[in-house]
């Protein structure tokens, strides 16, 4: 019982000489800076990665709610028929699990014509109410031009990049070239048709110059089909289990169709987010390794430079374990004052990222992101607690293992060995 009620006082008396030992002057002045650089050196790690962490937080968030936002989570294309009868289909796939809506589509390919100039573009026949239940395009549009694409009206809505391209304006009529299927499947004379240009989209990157939007029965039309859609667009729950929900819905589709699924277009952006975020979680390990190696340095000197003292507790009744705490809570002690320096000023840091980027963008004259190429122009930023407590624990973790290695040694020296000297 006495043994248990001297254990608080035991590890308290080791706290209060390890922070002793870590506070008194040195002779050795060496130990001091070694001692101070572990510390920076958890710091700077946990601020620069915490601010990584967080810009890939951001970049995931951008891709999830807005680059996906007008992108199709799933979708299937009809194969040799037409869908029939679209609004059944979406019914009876509405009860797969994760399937949330569904929007029909006739995609039709085709060149803008402007003098001598062209540019392929995709004509995505819609409807503009249904086409809202599946994906938010109608928020990157024109105000007031969404619900003018009307059947039969020959209205378009072109990406702002291909607006810029030929400097078209509100109003305009747009030419546009589609090719035509003859028999056997060989091209014949292609067919020119002209639509009325009544709003733009800007979603960012290749997008702007690529896609267009008509109605439904517009394309129909220039697509020669009399019923039917070629394409049902569908919006799930979960879009990171978007594969598995396309081939359930695969597997109930009586249509012979081709499935894809918004990692097959886009995928790579979500993969290289992912790539980041795990090499810096590598460059985590390394970078708190490091920085662990100076703690380890640093107390195997200051093992070194007490010795007496260490032998003098020992003489005066500590036990190995105790000894072994002190030089444990020394390190420990350096490793926390650096993870709360760097968790202060990674946090402000991340926090104010995007002001601090336009910041540097202004002084400098630079541009980090094109909203010509990236589907974003700034650089985001989404500050996590979890990753912040996560850098924290590793950091703490890795630490303790450093310190065992010195204050295992401080625990075995021989008092009188030290003192007979």
């Amino acid at each position: 019982m006495n043994n248990e009620r001297n254990l608080p006082l035991a590890f308290g008396l080791s706290s209060a000489i390890g922070l002793r030992f870590l506070t008194a002057k040195s002779a050795n002045r060496f130990i001091s800076f070694i001692s101070m650089t572990a510390m920076f050196g958890i710091a700077i790690g946990i601020s620069v990665l915490l601010v990584i962490m967080s810009a890939m937080n951001g970049f995931e968030q951008q891709l999830r709610d807005r680059l996906l936002s007008v992108v199709p989570h799933g979708e299937i294309i009809a194969v040799n028929q037409p869908i029939p009868n679209w609004q059944q289909v979406v019914n009876d796939l509405k009860h797969i699990p994760g399937v949330i809506d569904g929007a029909p589509v006739i995609a039709v390919k085709g060149l803008v014509l402007q003098g001598n100039d062209l540019s392929g573009i995709s004509l995505d026949g819609v409807l503009p109410d249904q086409e809202a239940k599946v994906m938010d395009s109608a928020s990157y549009v024109t105000p007031g031009a969404w619900l003018q694409l009307t059947s039969g009206s020959r209205h378009i809505i072109l990406g702002q990049g291909l607006i810029d391209k030929f400097a078209f304006e509100i109003g305009d009529s747009v030419s546009i070239m589609i090719p035509q299927k003859g028999e056997q499947g060989r091209l014949s004379a292609p067919t020119v048709a002209n639509f009325t240009l009544v709003g733009s989209f800007k979603f960012g990157g290749q997008l702007d110059a690529l896609q267009a939007y008509i109605h439904l029965d517009d394309a129909r039309e220039l697509a020669n089909i009399s019923n039917g859609v070629l394409g049902i667009r569908f919006k799930f729950s979960d879009i990171f289990n978007a594969t598995e929900t396309v081939r359930d819905i695969g597997r109930n589709v009586k249509s012979y169709v081709y499935l894809s699924d918004w990692t097959r277009t886009q995928g790579h952006l979500y993969n290289d987010i992912k790539l980041v975020q795990m090499i810096t979680y590598i460059v985590l390990v390394l970078v708190i390794a490091v920085a662990s190696f100076n703690i380890v340095s640093t107390l195997v000197m200051a093992v070194n430079d007490k010795e007496s003292e260490i032998a003098i507790l020992l003489t005066m009744g500590l036990s190995s374990a105790q000894v072994k705490k002190i030089f444990i809570v020394q390190g420990m002690i350096n490793a926390a004052l650096g993870c709360l320096l760097g968790g202060v000023l990674g946090t402000i840091l991340s926090v104010n990222l995007p002001e601090i980027v336009q910041f540097l963008e202004s002084v400098f004259d630079i541009q980090v992101l094109s909203g010509d190429i990236y589907f974003i122009d700034s650089l985001p930023a989404q500050f996590e607690i979890s990753d912040l407590l996560v850098l924290v624990g590793a950091t703490l973790t890795i630490s303790f293992l450093a310190t065992l290695y010195p204050a295992t040694s401080a625990a075995k020296i021989k008092p009188a060995m030290v003192l007979g000297q």
